[in-house]
């Protein structure tokens, strides 16, 4: 058992080599914060979530040629529309809640597949079941799909553009656009994309039971138990994500107690975004302080709530998904090793 903690504290406290980080920093902040200014402009933050999902799609392949970031970021693109209009659809159409934790775990599984199939960097389905999550919990109307094909495609297409103009700027372009889209999912990427998403469903059934108004947050947490290359990681990575969020709320905590006014709540959003960005790959953790309080404020913006009641689901949602996603890699784990080991007797 000291053994097992010695490993997953060490993968929790493990800090990846620096790597240049400012520049693609800047150009995902960038890409979120000129669609957000527009809407802010015209009054319509409640399709601010649009935005900042579509926006998402910015951050993939920071360290790949310009070909192949083309290819993954076209495809997150596609990845996070279609989940956001499959959120808003069942949305719409009210259906049972375990309709809507279905459709997450299917969002989980599908996007995890695309994930490894075009190799994304970052990889794994969290973007999207993000994006479809806060779509199924929002109240949408017919309009609710023009908010997501004008914004949230129209973001996921700003950034692209702005990534094909820097490759123009560098005589790149026609290499970008001529290269072959990467397709190569393998029999591992299948099983893991089941196991996302039976962990998605698993987590956001429990957290339903225990009456979490932001159920599809458990969902979100218990990616990050199931995500990673051994038990140890994964286990670790459940434990940065519950770390980290609690911290993040405590600071967004600290800018709600001001009672700030839109413009101001855009800056801590936008520079939060940017943090992100400088620090995600290095350590989870940390990491993680700035997506909390980033996701929060994006919810609060599009659909405005007691910032309490939000900030304690966070949390509490949180740390029951990780909880959730951990246990289930825990449980895997060992009937692994359990057959393995049979195997083995029998050779």
């Amino acid at each position: 058992m000291i053994a097992h903690a010695q490993q997953i504290w060490k993968h929790s406290v493990a800090v990846a080599p620096r790597m240049p980080a400012l520049r693609p920093a800047a150009r995902a902040t960038f890409c979120l914060a000129v669609p957000l200014l527009i809407l802010a402009s015209l009054g319509r933050m409640d399709w601010a979530m649009y935005a900042g999902f579509g926006a998402f799609c910015a951050v993939f392949g920071r360290y790949d040629n310009y070909a192949v970031r083309f290819w993954q970021q076209l495809s997150c693109g596609a990845v996070q529309v279609a989940s956001m209009l499959l959120g808003t659809l069942f949305s719409f159409l009210q259906t049972p809640f375990i309709v809507d934790a279905l459709v997450l775990a299917v969002i989980a599984f599908g996007s995890n597949l695309v994930s490894r199939g075009v190799r994304w960097l970052p990889p794994g389905p969290i973007f999207a079941v993000f994006a479809g999550g806060a779509c199924l919990s929002v109240p949408a109307s017919g309009e609710s799909f023009i908010g997501v094909l004008l914004v949230g495609a129209g973001t996921a297409l700003f950034s692209l553009l702005v990534m094909l103009g820097l490759s123009a700027r560098r005589g790149r372009l026609a290499a970008a656009l001529k290269a072959e889209p990467t397709w190569a999912p393998t029999e591992k990427s299948v099983h893991e994309s089941v196991r996302m998403g039976i962990a998605v469903l698993l987590a956001g059934v429990v957290a339903y039971l225990l009456g979490g108004d932001h159920w599809y947050w458990a969902s979100l947490g218990a990616i990050s138990g199931v995500m990673g290359a051994t038990v140890h990681s994964r286990v670790a990575r459940a434990l940065q994500r519950c770390v980290g969020t609690c911290i993040g709320v405590l600071l967004t905590w600290a800018v709600f107690v001001f009672e700030p006014n839109l413009w101001v709540l855009l800056a801590v959003a936008l520079v939060g975004q940017f943090c992100i960005e400088v620090v995600i790959l290095r350590n989870y953790a940390v990491g993680m302080v700035f997506m909390t309080m980033v996701a929060l404020l994006m919810v609060h913006l599009a659909s405005p709530e007691d910032p309490m009641v939000l900030l304690v689901d966070r949390v509490t949602m949180t740390v029951l998904g990780a909880a959730t996603g951990a246990a289930l890699s825990v449980a895997i784990g060992i009937v692994v090793g359990q057959q393995k080991h049979v195997e083995q007797k029998q050779n």
